[in-house]
């Protein structure tokens, strides 16, 4: 059975911000962000996707290669949007002699 792409640890990112930057909270005021919203783009999948570029730039790696799981192989990030496609019939399937049971 194949693997999942496993990339950095939460922690790991998270040292590395903290080595070059002192905190995360430090971070994110440079950037113009929350200390939250840095923890919860490293953390969710598909919380931020330009976030995570700028993470993945100050840490000196690509985006891919910190989550390969939320990145394609071409680099461009898995959409993690929920298909909201009605699975119920329209009401004139229903009774299709329009005459009711």
């Amino acid at each position: 059975m194949a693997r999942k792409p496993c990339g950095w640890h939460p922690e790991r990112i998270k040292m590395e911000l903290r080595k070059r930057f002192g905190t995360l909270r430090a971070f994110a005021k440079l950037h113009g962000y929350s200390a939250a919203a840095i923890s919860n783009a490293i953390s969710v999948a598909g919380y931020s996707v330009p976030l995570q570029e700028i993470i993945a730039e100050a840490t000196g790696e690509s985006a891919a290669a910190l989550w390969p799981d939320r990145y394609h192989d071409d680099g461009s990030p898995v959409s993690f949007r929920a298909d909201r496609t009605p699975t119920v019939l329209n009401f004139q399937t229903h009774r299709q002699n329009g005459v009711a049971a």
